[in-house]
């Protein structure tokens, strides 16, 4: 399958089954000598030699970050950079990310800012990538206040998704990226395509990165539409903090989808029927959604989130006839809607 994303510039999406496309799909785009694979602890015993192999005729470096979240941190960043600099890289060689969020996100940055920007194609290994972090082009580092505050938006030469990977993902990060399915069901226009959120497949990855290639061409930096993305994340960015991000992001936003439907419920009157639906939509997946925080907790975390404009923040909610909406709250105000 393959995807156009008609960002400026545009670039292709390909969802295989293995790696044997990747070649005459993507190893033309990658212009220069050396190529930095840039993945993590776990990932790299896993698929590094294979995706090296097929990179014939380039110079290919490896940079292994400790895996978790812990690791999108500036210091890593500034390591990749020097360690690009130290290998004599120019803007005309690239950076591959292999690996989840946290990789795809450091080293989409470092490709973004290394001489103002290199080639970049992304390999994402987990579902969560695979269907959300890998295409639109945001980059971001966590700073100490909080998370994906330092980054910026830059686009890929090409995602190439091998599905096989899946195989060798533990059920804790199915489920993981299965949170972030949820979002997608309410986002999406046509939600039979996600009827079956159980089975996972190629179609289910291409309906999710077609909601969100459409909505990122018509808002590439997030002025308007695209924060609809944003469903479930403001409470989700939250909870991971206050977890000291011992709950994964995935598990975070189907928990904050939760809360954005309670919210909901109250600000506009949706229906008690529809949270029932939604807690039993999660059950049958076995995912909890239930928010053990505090919800005073949770407003201080959010009080730092990026998408906060002075005492505003845009929240995205569910409206009575079942639309996700944008809409301006008063930080203050989030409590009382909660409660």
């Amino acid at each position: 399958m393959k995807l156009k994303v008609k960002t400026k510039p545009s670039y292709n999406v390909y969802i295989e089954k293995s790696l044997k496309k990747f070649n005459e799909t993507c190893l033309n785009l990658l212009k220069g000598e050396n190529v930095l694979i840039i993945s993590d602890s776990n990932v790299s015993k896993l698929f590094y030699k294979k995706v090296s192999a097929l990179l014939v005729g380039k110079t290919v470096y490896l940079f292994v970050i400790n895996a978790g979240e812990s690791s999108k941190n500036a210091e890593n960043y500034l390591k990749i950079l020097e360690f690009m600099a130290e290998k004599s890289f120019t803007r005309e060689d690239s950076v591959i990310t292999l690996g989840g969020g946290v990789v795809g996100d450091l080293g989409a940055f470092a490709a973004s800012t290394y001489m103002r920007g290199i080639n970049l194609v992304a390999m994402p290994t987990s579902l969560l990538a695979m269907i959300d972090s890998s295409v639109g082009g945001k980059t971001a580092i966590n700073l100490q206040k909080g998370k994906n505050l330092c980054g910026t938006f830059y686009q890929p030469k090409a995602v190439y998704i091998n599905t096989s990977f899946l195989k060798k993902l533990p059920a804790s990060e199915v489920q993981n990226g299965t949170g972030e399915l949820l979002k997608y069901y309410y986002l999406s226009s046509s939600r039979s395509d996600f009827d079956n959120l159980s089975d996972i497949n190629a179609k289910l990855i291409y309906h999710s990165l077609k909601i969100k290639a459409d909505i990122v061409a018509a808002d590439e930096k997030e002025g308007g539409i695209r924060k609809l993305l944003n469903f479930g994340h403001t409470f989700a960015h939250a909870i991971e903090r206050v977890s000291n991000f011992a709950v994964p992001h995935g598990l975070a936003v189907a928990k904050g989808i939760k809360l954005a439907l309670i919210f909901s419920k109250n600000y506009y009157k949706l229906s008690g029927e529809d949270i029932i639906f939604y807690d039993n939509m999660a059950k049958s997946l076995d995912i909890d959604v239930n928010c053990p925080y505090l919800y005073s907790s949770l407003i201080e975390a959010i009080k730092s989130d990026k998408k906060r404009n002075s005492n505003y923040i845009d929240m995205i909610l569910i409206s009575g006839d079942k639309k996700p909406i944008i809409e301006k709250v008063l930080i203050d105000d989030i409590l009382g809607y909660l409660k």
